[in-house]
C-alpha cells in the first residue's frame, strides 16, 4: 500500500508539471492545475483520516489534526479554483481564500502540545490550544495583509515576521521531538518537525517570489503540491509504536519541562500582543480577537495550574497528617500511642509543677484477654479492644489522655486532681465499666482489669518515675488475684 500511494505521489508531481508546461495558466491550464491540487490534497486527507484509525489517544488525534491541515488546504483551492474558473475579481482585504492556508499552523501548533499525560484535563488542553490559534491566527493576518499587497515597502518587514513565527513552530517541533520520553509521540514530532520544515521553505520562497519575481511566480507557486504530498508520504509511511518498545529516559525533569511551558506561555501572550498593537484597518478587528483569545486562556490557565497547586498542597497535607496519624495515634482502636502518651505526659507535668495541683496516671491491663483472643480469633480479639477502649473513653474528660501502649495495656492520665480518694474513685468507675459483658458478634465476653496508680508529685517526682510505679502497682494487683485498683506505695518496689 505504502509502495502505491508513494508512487501515485510522483505520478502527481509529473502529472502537474507537464501540464503547466503544455497548458500554461490559461483556462484549461488552470482547471487542470487545479483538479491536480484538489487531488493531492484529497489523498492527503485519506492518509490522515487511516493513520488515526490506526492510532490511540494522543496519536489519533494528531492524525485528526493534521487531516484538519489538509480540509483547510482543500477548502482554500476550492476558493481559488472558483475565483479563476468563473473570473471573479478577489478584493484586497478578503480573508477568503488565502487565510486559509496560513491558519494551517494552527491545527500544527496544536499537535506540538499534545501529551499522553493521562493527568492532564481536556479544558488544560483546549484552553492551551486556544492560545496557539490566537498567536498563529494573529501571525498568519500579517502574512495575509503581505501577500495582499505585496508591493508595500514594508513587505520584506513582514514576510521576516512570518518566517520568524514558521521558523520558531520548527525549533518547537524540534525541541519536542528531542526531549518527548514515548516512543509514539516521539516518531509524530519527528514527522512536524519534517512537515514545518517544509511548510517554512515553501512559505518563504513563494512569498518572496511574489514580492521580487513576479515573472516566475505562476511557476514556483506549484510547489505548494509539495505541502500535500508531505503530508500523504507522512501519514502512510507511519505505524504507531509496538507496546514492548523501549521507553525513552525523560531528559529533563518535570519542574524544568513546567518552567519552559510558563515561560513559553508569557512569550507567546507577549508577541501576540506586539503584533497586535501592529495590526492597523481592517486587520485591527482579528487582532484585538486574537490577542483577547491568548490573554483570556492564559489568565484562565493559570488560574487552572494555581488551582493544580493548590490541590497539591492540600493533599500533601493530608498525607503528612495522615503520616501523623499513623506515628502517634494506635491504629487498631485509634487512642494516642506510647509515644503521643510520652509527650503529652511531659507537658502535663510541666503545667502541674507550674501551677502545683495534682496529677494521677493509672495504668491497666484487662484480665483473660489471653483466652479470648486464642479461643475466639483474633478478629473478636481486636473488636474487643476497640470496645474496651470505646467504654473508657466514655468516661473520661477532654482534659484526659487515654492511650494505649500496646497488647492489652492501657494508660489513662488525669490532671487537676483535689486528692489521692478521686484517684480511687475514678479508677473504681473505669473497673465496673470494663467488667461489664460485652457483645460480641453473638459472643457474650466478660472480662476483668487490674489497674495500678501513681500519683505526681506525691509519690513521683518526674515521668518516667511515674509510669513505673503506677505500673509497677498494676503488677501488683495481678500478683494478688487480679481484677482490682492499687495505689504505688514504696514497699512495693518497682518494676
Amino acid at each position: 500500500m505504502d509502495v502505491v500511494v508513494i508512487s501515485f505521489i510522483l505520478f502527481l508531481f509529473i502529472i502537474q508539471r507537464v501540464g503547466f508546461e503544455i497548458l500554461g495558466t490559461g483556462p484549461i491550464g488552470s482547471l487542470v492545475l487545479d483538479a491536480i491540487k484538489l487531488l493531492a490534497n484529497s489523498l492527503a486527507f485519506g492518509c490522515c483520516v487511516a493513520a488515526s484509525s490506526r492510532g490511540r489517544g494522543a496519536t489519533r488525534i494528531f492524525w485528526l489534526l493534521f487531516a484538519a491541515v489538509s480540509i483547510l488546504e482543500l477548502i482554500g483551492d476550492v476558493g481559488w479554483a472558483y475565483y479563476r474558473y468563473f473570473h471573479v475579481a478577489v478584493p484586497s482585504p478578503a480573508l477568503f481564500p488565502s487565510l486559509l492556508y496560513r491558519l494551517e499552523a494552527a491545527p500544527i501548533a496544536i499537535a506540538m502540545f499534545l501529551s499522553d499525560d493521562v493527568r492532564r484535563s481536556r479544558l488544560e488542553s483546549f484552553l492551551d490550544s486556544c492560545m496557539v490559534v490566537g498567536l498563529v491566527g494573529v501571525t498568519t493576518y500579517q502574512l495575509q495583509i503581505a501577500e495582499l499587497d505585496a508591493h508595500d515597502p514594508n513587505i520584506w518587514q513582514l514576510i521576516t515576521i512570518g518566517t520568524t513565527v514558521n521558523a520558531i513552530l520548527v525549533v518547537a517541533a524540534i525541541v519536542r521531538y528531542r526531549y518527548v520520553a514515548t516512543g509514539s509521540l516521539r516518531g509524530l514530532f519527528a514527522r512536524v518537525a519534517i512537515y514545518v520544515s517544509i511548510y517554512l521553505a515553501i512559505s518563504f520562497v513563494t512569498s518572496y517570489v511574489d514580492a521580487y519575481l513576479p515573472s516566475i511566480y505562476a511557476s514556483v507557486d506549484l510547489i505548494w503540491i509539495v505541502l500535500s504530498v508531505s503530508i500523504a508520504a507522512l501519514a502512510v509511511t507511519w505505524r504507531p509504536a509496538s507496546g514492548d518498545e523501549k521507553l525513552y529516559k525523560q531528559r529533563i525533569s518535570r519542574r524544568t519541562a513546567l518552567l519552559c511551558f510558563n515561560l513559553t506561555l508569557a512569550t507567546m501572550v507577549l508577541g501576540s500582543a506586539v503584533l497586535g498593537l501592529g495590526l492597523v484597518s481592517s486587520a485591527r478587528v482579528v487582532g484585538l480577537i486574537a490577542v483577547s483569545v491568548v490573554l483570556f486562556s492564559f489568565a484562565v490557565r493559570s488560574a487552572i495550574m494555581q488551582d493544580i497547586q493548590e490541590k497539591y498542597l492540600t493533599a500533601l497535607q493530608e498525607s503528612k497528617e495522615e503520616l501523623q496519624q499513623q506515628a502517634l495515634y494506635d491504629e487498631l482502636t485509634g487512642l494516642p500511642n506510647r509515644r503521643l502518651f510520652g509527650e503529652r505526659l511531659s507537658q502535663v507535668l510541666s503545667i502541674a509543677e507550674r501551677e502545683e495541683h495534682t496529677v494521677a496516671l493509672f495504668y491497666l491491663d484487662l484480665d483473660g484477654f489471653k483466652p479470648v483472643n486464642d479461643g475466639l480469633g483474633h478478629g473478636i480479639g481486636d473488636l474487643l479492644l476497640k470496645q474496651v477502649a470505646h467504654r473508657m473513653l466514655s468516661r473520661t474528660r477532654k482534659s484526659d489522655t487515654l492511650a494505649r501502649m500496646g497488647g492489652d495495656e492501657f494508660t489513662w492520665l488525669v490532671a487537676h486532681l483535689s486528692s489521692a480518694d478521686q484517684a480511687s474513685q475514678l479508677a473504681d468507675e473505669v473497673l465496673r465499666a470494663v467488667s461489664e459483658p460485652f457483645a460480641i458478634e453473638g459472643h457474650s465476653i466478660a472480662i476483668t482489669a487490674s489497674i495500678g496508680v501513681g500519683l505526681y508529685p506525691e509519690s513521683a517526682c518526674n515521668a518516667a518515675d511515674l509510669i513505673r510505679q503506677a505500673d509497677s502497682a498494676m503488677y501488683a494487683v495481678k500478683h494478688n488475684g487480679k481484677n482490682g485498683v492499687k495505689h504505688y506505695r514504696p514497699e512495693i518496689g518497682l518494676v
